[in-house]
């Protein structure tokens, strides 16, 4: 059964040794929440009894029968034991086959959680993760996108009992977009340095670093989406830290490559989602990717490839046009994918 992260918390508060699910999955693409969600069940659980912790690293080698050995063998310390199994990568043949065995002759008195890293669609649609769905709680850490963000943080902010000066959410949002970390750890700094629990813009400024984690793949996204306003801050932010053009270009062929072929094949008549599973559009990625379908038509799509190729020719010193530095080239070229008329000049 799926259970939000956010939820979790109250549905283990809600229940007693008696009701909880024997297994727990833990999954998810942000470590920091995935790791609050280890240690919130953990503290549920001591308080219901379990008070003994063994713990297992499922790396290379290791040895599942522990899994089903440990189910089997009496505690010497507790009644109630948490189990808990670290999958860094995947579980492998032999770790689905102790997965489906474990749920097939689940122990009395345990209570097995997985901590692994966020599951794909074709784990999701697997044998053991839909016997274990059955009967566990699948709780998934899902990355917090640029939108949903500043809620984050305001709810991170009231979770430790701060009142807020009306934009000081925003800011922070702003200032540390991407990186649930450095946001996390600005509010606990604050929590320190507040006044009676009170956050104003100034201490804010005045605690502030800016940490926002912006990378090639970020500034292509929000060209994707068609938000021109963020392209131009991680453009910035890239330029200034020296990052090489031709990364950012690179990644831009490829997704414009991608756009193109789906938009002519899609003005042939095939369907959409053939078409991503054809060109490997990631689910998570779809949204994304389907905004700028819809943004832009199949001959748009080829004229911004016909310009991101002549890009590509410029940052390797094949090509000069003599219609400005790279990078403003790089703003135009996203502006064409935002559908926007870019009023920027070209640096002299």
């Amino acid at each position: 059964m799926k259970v939000s992260i956010d939820d979790l918390g109250q549905r283990l508060n809600a229940c007693d040794a008696g009701s909880l699910p024997k297994i727990i999955l833990l999954n998810g693409s942000e470590p920091l929440l995935v790791e609050e969600a280890l240690d919130q069940t953990r503290r549920t659980l001591n308080k219901l009894g379990y008070t003994e912790r063994i713990k297992y690293q499922a790396e290379a080698g290791f040895d599942w029968s522990a899994l089903s050995g440990v189910g089997q063998a009496m505690s010497l310390f507790a009644e109630r034991r948490i189990l808990e199994l670290r999958v860094p990568k995947s579980l492998g043949t032999a770790g689905t086959k102790a997965i489906v065995e474990y749920c097939n002759n689940l122990p009395q008195d345990d209570i097995l959680v997985i901590i692994m890293p966020l599951l794909d669609k074709r784990q999701r649609s697997a044998k053991w993760f839909k016997t274990l769905d059955a009967i566990s709680w699948v709780v998934d850490g899902y990355e917090i996108s640029a939108q949903h963000f500043p809620r984050w943080v305001k709810q991170r902010f009231q979770s430790r009992a701060l009142r807020l000066e009306s934009g000081v959410a925003e800011l922070l949002a702003e200032q540390t977009e991407g990186n649930v970390l450095a946001a996390a750890q600005e509010i606990d700094k604050l929590q320190v340095l507040a006044t009676d629990g009170a956050v104003t813009l100034e201490l804010l400024q005045h605690s502030l670093a800016d940490q926002a984690r912006f990378d090639v793949y970020a500034l292509t996204d929000a060209a994707l989406l068609g938000d021109f306003n963020r392209v131009l801050r991680i453009k910035g932010r890239l330029q200034s830290e020296g990052v090489e053009p031709v990364i950012l270009v690179w990644s831009l062929v490829r997704e414009i490559r991608t756009l193109a072929a789906i938009s002519a094949s899609e003005q042939m008549g095939q369907a959409r989602g053939q078409l991503f599973k054809q060109y490997r559009v990631w689910s998570k990625r779809e949204s994304l990717v389907s905004a700028a379908l819809n943004r832009l038509n199949a001959q748009q799509w080829a004229m911004a490839l016909e310009r991101v190729a002549h890009l590509d020719q410029t940052v390797k010193g094949q090509r000069y046009d003599g219609v400005g530095d790279v990078w403003f080239q790089i703003e135009q070229l996203c502006a064409q994918m935002c559908a926007v008329t870019a009023c920027h000049t070209a640096a002299q």
